[in-house]
């Protein structure tokens, strides 16, 4: 993506990673905070990575199902970077002083980790849309975690990514053809990997589950419905559908039950993409003794939807919010870089940059109130809620939400 008179080049390298357990995903979160120390191979020596690069040393980034490196460089450098990155993702090197290290701290925040409520959120409405899944369970143990050697992020490395599935994006002063050739001349080699992406089970019978955590003041609601890719004919609309719904500050949600009855800490719902499977993900929290009450201005919000669609003055607002939040996203030349990278996790082209401000200027209220009838208005495919079983339970059994193992 050419951007003229800037003089550094924002690089970003997305790897496709896919983990079939918690003790995998360490694996792979160590060798992302490994990654880029020690030294790199290159024209038939070991560079030091330290002293690689006078400016923008690269880093390595764990999404859910992506390994992302993030680096600048001056113009000058870019081919001797993407060599470097290159020849770090074809054979990283994982200085074992380092995996000590890594190691110690990942054990450490592990603990916290498994008892973040919004984590366990996550985590479970996965479970809940995709079945038990290993993938999904909770992370290892201290010990299992203090065992791992440079072995075993090795292996992850040879398993669980696909580089030859890997995207560049170079954003910057650059001739697109040329820096194209030189991408393609560079990763021409990598080696393939042996990857293999999980694929979602059969969908659970319980599909809305309470989650006990006894004694806690808060609950977590994490509800999903279904979605359509950002390339989708239908996206705009239902982004549109999504923003009046719960998507911004301004939304119908937000107003109900945080900005005028004071019931929810935090609400929003926004678009994910977990096992390549687009849906839309309303996150709330709020007290426990409100947490029935909430689960009920949800749904009856949702039903709504398509009983009261989006007036023209909302979807005026939601798509101004919309087209200024792009705006935001292209702003500066690392944002552009984040943004195409996030297309490229949804198998997006760049065209969609242009095409989106438009599409969204061109859709209709008949075609908003589409997509609230398709995907909104049906209620949610698969929920949870992490909260006090005592306290929240009675008031959310009418919903039909379980306790795992329970009976529906």
């Amino acid at each position: 993506m050419p951007r003229k008179g800037t003089p550094l080049v924002e690089v970003r390298v997305l790897v496709p990673l896919s983990v079939g357990d918690p003790v995998q995903s360490v694996a792979a979160e160590l060798l992302t905070t490994t990654a880029f120390t020690g030294s790199v191979r290159l024209g038939g020596r070991d560079v030091p990575w330290d002293s690689a690069f006078t400016t923008g040393r690269p880093h390595a980034q764990r999404m859910a199902e992506w390994l992302t490196v993030v680096g600048h460089v001056p113009v000058a450098g870019l081919d001797r970077m993407l060599a470097m990155l290159a020849s770090w993702l074809a054979a990283p090197t994982v200085p074992e002083d380092r995996i000590v290290q890594e190691r110690e701290r990942l054990s450490q925040a592990l603990v916290i980790l498994n008892t973040q409520p919004q984590r366990i959120a996550v985590r479970e409405l996965n479970r809940a849309r995709y079945g038990d899944m290993p993938l999904f369970d909770a992370w290892p143990s201290a010990d299992t975690v203090a065992a791992l050697t440079a072995h075993d992020v090795h292996e992850t490395h040879r398993t669980c990514l696909s580089l030859r599935e890997a995207r560049v994006i170079v954003v910057g002063d650059i001739d697109a053809d040329s820096t194209a050739d030189a991408v393609a001349r560079t990763f021409s080699d990598m080696p393939s990997g042996a990857a293999a992406s999980p694929v979602p089970r059969t969908a659970p019978a319980d599909r809305l589950r309470l989650i006990p955590r006894p004694g806690a003041s808060q609950s977590h609601v994490a509800l999903s419905c279904r979605s359509v890719s950002f390339g989708h004919p239908q996206y705009p609309a239902l982004a549109v559908a999504n923003a009046v719904f719960a998507g911004y500050f301004s939304s119908r949600l937000v107003a109900n039950i945080r900005e005028r009855r004071g019931l929810a800490y935090h609400a929003l719902s926004r678009f994910d993409r977990t096992l390549g499977s687009p849906s839309t993900v309303t996150d709330v929290v709020c007290g426990t003794q409100s947490t029935g009450l909430v689960v009920s201005e949800i749904l009856a919000e949702l039903t709504n939807l398509v009983e009261n669609p989006p007036t023209q003055r909302e979807i005026d607002d939601a798509r101004t919010y919309l087209r200024g939040s792009l705006l935001t996203a292209t702003a500066s030349q690392s944002d552009l870089a984040n943004l195409l990278a996030s297309l490229c996790c949804w198998d997006v082209g760049t065209d969609w940059i242009q095409e989106y401000p438009r599409q969204l200027l061109e859709v209709t209220v008949d075609e908003v109130a589409a997509a609230c009838r398709n995907f909104l208005g049906p209620g949610p495919q698969a929920g949870v809620v992490v909260g006090d079983p005592a306290a929240a339970g009675p008031s959310l059994a009418r919903f039909g939400f379980v306790a795992p193992g329970d009976q529906t």
